[in-house]
């Protein structure tokens, strides 16, 4: 019963089919850049998103700094906060930190749409 045995048999069990391998690398190659590339673009996102939110807190406290210095004069001035402009200046600060809130909700359910 001596029977042939196949040489390219023989060559992939031994590891000596280089075609084989090639393909296996190509696909190995693939998959990692591919990753890759989805990680540098989680990262870059993270970036914008944060810098988008510095830059907006950042606008929000330059908007609000006349209207606080205003209420903080107010307050630790002896007067109460009923007369005109300090009931202007709360009510501006007031609304801009409500409508910052709701972008920052708006940008976080945003986010969680994406993610998913």
């Amino acid at each position: 019963m001596s029977e042939s045995i196949d040489p390219k048999l023989l060559d992939a069990l031994a590891g000596l089919d280089a075609e084989a391998n090639m393909a296996v690398v190509q696909r190995t190659r693939r998959a990692v850049m591919e990753k890759a590339h989805q990680m540098r673009e989680s990262r870059s996102r993270v970036r914008r998103r944060t810098a988008i939110a510095v830059t907006g807190l950042i606008a929000l406290l330059m908007f609000l700094t006349p209207m606080l210095w205003v209420i903080a004069d107010e307050a630790f001035g002896g007067e109460t906060l009923l007369n005109e402009s300090g009931l202007t200046a709360l009510l501006v600060a007031t609304m801009a930190f409500s409508i910052f809130a709701a972008l920052a909700a708006q940008w976080r359910n945003q986010s969680r749409r994406e993610s998913a």
